[in-house]
């Protein structure tokens, strides 16, 4: 029994060494593995680390490639900086040194007369020349006009209102008449010529001047023309004219026209003195076509004629007044400053303009 106990036991102990092998061999294995897998992550790391160090290796070779180039570009822009200043540097010319004996030459010169200055350079006389001909040039296209078209220093307004305003228009127009005229339309002066015809002494050319013409305010016995300058709208001159006929009452309305006109042209006449001097005017007709000068002024009577409708020829007698300054001597009458008491006032005058009245 003993034996046969051996026997079994034999091949128990046999399978528990093997087991125990088994579990032996397996825990080995075991233990491999998890050393195994304890391992990997120690390698993983090693490799980021690496991974890492190459990154900032790369980076550090970006930012130099990038510190190059910029410091390439600034160099290539301050190299081209350097050659602009060189062209520019380049292109300044410097002048050359004033040598002694120019400079005496020029002294010489500056002490030289004018005339010799010009008979050694001959561009100097030519420049002159050609100043003064400017000059005279500007001083014609300035001057020209004005003295081509003589002014009365008034505009035909304010000669207006001074007509309208007269002392003799004031007393008819208290009367029941009044001899006024309205502003005058502006005119074609070779469809409208003058009434003066070739009488007229002072004219004006239509270049600088334009010209009205137009009826007396309520009467269609006479009317008013004139010039005015284009450049300051100043009078050029101005003609009041009055039909006339062999009539008593034609003489009496041409003398208040003229009186009245008087008035307009001296605001410092009044009426009575002003009627004397149409009078005398009137009373030395004779066909004689001089002015009577006073102040600034100067006036004639002049007779004249106009086809009207009809082919009828009606004869005017005008009051032309024009600048003092545009005449001459032998175009002067009398002058009134001299030889006409203007301050007394005439008796005679005050009568008659009762009369007409």
């Amino acid at each position: 029994m003993s034996k046969s106990k051996n026997k079994k036991q034999e091949p128990q102990q046999n399978a528990d060494e093997k087991l125990e092998n088994n579990i032996g061999e397996t825990a080995e294995e075991l233990e491999e593995e998890v050393t195994e897998k304890a391992e990997e992550p120690a390698v993983a790391d090693t490799s980021d680390e690496e991974n890492s160090e190459e990154a900032e290796v790369n980076g550090e070779e970006d930012n130099d490639e990038e510190e190059s180039e910029s410091e390439g570009s600034e160099e290539s822009e301050t190299e081209e900086e350097e050659e602009e200043q060189e062209e520019a540097v380049s292109v300044i010319e410097i002048p050359a040194p004033v040598s002694e004996e120019e400079k005496k030459a020029n002294e010489e010169f500056r002490k030289l007369s004018l005339i010799e200055k010009c008979k050694k350079d001959p561009l100097i006389p030519v420049c002159a020349i050609l100043a003064i001909l400017a000059l005279i040039v500007a001083g014609i296209y300035f001057m020209l006009p004005n003295a081509k078209t003589p002014s009365m220093g008034m505009t035909l307004q304010d000669f207006q209102t001074r007509y309208n305003n007269g002392e003799v228009n004031k007393s008819l127009v208290n009367s029941g008449a009044d001899i006024g005229f309205r502003t005058p339309p502006y005119v074609d002066i070779k469809s409208q010529p003058s009434i003066l015809g070739d009488k007229e002494v002072i004219s004006a050319s239509s270049a600088y001047a334009d010209f009205f013409n137009g009826p007396l305010k309520y009467y269609s016995i006479g009317g008013i023309e004139g010039a005015t300058r284009k450049s300051d709208n100043m009078l050029s001159y101005i003609r009041v004219y009055v039909l006339y006929g062999e009539g008593e009452g034609d003489f009496n309305t041409v003398w208040l026209y003229a009186s009245n006109t008087l008035c307009a042209l001296y605001p410092d006449l009044t009426m009575y003195p002003a009627m004397d001097i149409a009078m005398k005017a009137m009373n030395e007709f004779n066909g004689d076509e001089r002015y009577y000068v006073r102040g600034d002024y100067a006036f004639r009577l002049v007779a004249a004629k106009k086809t009207g409708d009809g082919g009828i020829e009606y004869v005017y007698i005008v009051v032309d007044v024009v600048p003092r300054s545009v005449l001459k001597a032998e175009q002067i009458r009398e002058d009134l400053d001299a030889t006409y008491p203007i301050a007394t006032a005439s008796e005679s005058a005050s009568e008659t303009t009762a009369a007409t009245t």
